[in-house]
């Protein structure tokens, strides 16, 4: 290759992974990246340790003399020596990314119909949500969204039609329907555990005793309250637009999947009865908080908001039951299909190429340029 072609191929592969909207990215295989990266890590450790403290084999302390400072290695002649080491490590940390397998999502344009099962996910991210769960160390909201991931590797290729709603004191639409099942699992993976006014710790619990990581926080100043009652009128609103758009009696047997603990301000029967109405079918992913070794019989007694969801023919799943979610499978499975038609589908754009490409013009010039200055500027034993 050309000199003057390769600096045009570092040119445009640069060019292009600086374009790349970097927040829109996401990743396929963090868990390979992240174990490269230890291993990466360590090795550096030990080479450091290595060099530190093992004697090298043709050094004396007794031997030869002292060099003066104008004969060793200038500032200059410094940076010069090290960049090569600077850019080998700097193409191992992009090859690193790409092996995270990035990637970006796109739509494109299709024509064609798809059989589907409708279902609404509404996911509590209240305060209690962001409490212990029954003395794990973890957070409800982290239990809750393990059961969630969980379900929807089972719903794979199963074509549900699914929108996401968080709820609060207000309800927050995270998308519109989508059909793309890795789509919508980021979407999920990704969303706050908790959208509050104030993160105050557990009745009980220590002050400074917090279960949910910063960057899963949402501080919303008009939040403070679990009211399900707005959310579910909101979701009535949406089905009926839904329907409106899609066709009269197309999305007929529909679902709203609520995850929550159940402690919620009031207890939504109006709302439920709408949806049924509707011939929408409320299920409940319930993260039972209570210690079953210090509750009593009243105390374990089936929450309200649970036994209403029954009352019009609903069911709940317990995320202590490992079945449970075996049974929500099944449950929504039984829902009928019905045919959509596509008009949009989203697309997964890889992009690991992008990083790739850095990485080997980045390994193309630190190589031969580290040998070089190991020539000229390195120590002879």
């Amino acid at each position: 290759m050309e000199w003057t072609a390769f600096i045009d191929f570092l040119s445009v592969s640069g060019q292009e992974l600086a374009r790349t909207e970097f927040d829109q990215i996401r990743y396929g295989n963090v868990g390979l990246a992240l174990w490269l990266s230890i291993v990466v890590a360590v090795t550096v450790l030990l080479t450091l340790a290595r060099l530190v403290f093992r004697r090298r084999k043709h050094h004396r302390y007794h031997s030869g003399h002292v060099i003066h400072q104008k004969f060793q290695r200038g500032l200059f002649v410094q940076v010069l020596y090290n960049t090569p080491k600077m850019l080998l490590a700097l193409a191992v940390v992009i090859a690193l990314v790409a092996l995270s397998d990035p990637f970006l999502t796109a739509t494109e344009e299709v024509t064609g119909d798809v059989e589907s099962r409708v279902r609404i996910d509404l996911v509590d991210t209240s305060l209690s949500m962001a409490w212990e769960f029954a003395d794990t160390g973890r957070s409800r909201a982290e239990i809750a969204r393990e059961a969630h991931l969980e379900f929807l590797d089972m719903r794979r290729e199963k074509n549900d039609r699914v929108s996401l709603w968080l709820f609060s004191s207000y309800p927050y639409r995270v998308d519109d329907f989508v059909v793309d099942d890795e789509m919508y699992y980021f979407q999920v993976m990704e969303a706050p555990y908790v959208t509050v006014k104030v993160l105050a710790a557990q009745s009980g619990a220590s002050r400074d005793r917090l279960f949910v990581p910063p960057d899963k926080v949402r501080i919303i100043p008009t939040e403070g309250t679990t009211n399900i009652i707005r959310a579910l009128q909101s979701i009535v609103k949406y089905l009926d637009r839904d329907q409106a758009i899609v066709g009269r009696g197309a999305n007929k047997n529909r679902a709203v999947l609520i995850v929550t603990d159940a402690d919620v301000d009031e207890i939504p029967e109006t709302e439920l009865a709408a949806l049924n109405n509707r011939n929408v079918v409320s299920y409940i992913i319930y993260i039972n908080a209570t210690d079953a070794r210090t509750t009593t019989l009243e105390e374990s007694s089936t929450p309200p908001l649970i036994e209403m969801v029954r009352a019009f023919g609903g069911d709940y799943f317990d995320v202590t039951d490992q079945d449970s979610l075996q049974r929500a499978y099944q449950a929504i499975d039984e829902r009928e299909t019905v045919r959509v038609e596509l008009t949009q589908r989203p697309l997964k754009v890889p992009i690991y190429s992008r990083f790739l490409l850095v990485s080997l013009a980045l390994l193309i010039v630190a190589i031969p340029s580290g040998l070089m200055a190991e020539l000229l500027w390195g120590t002879d034993p």
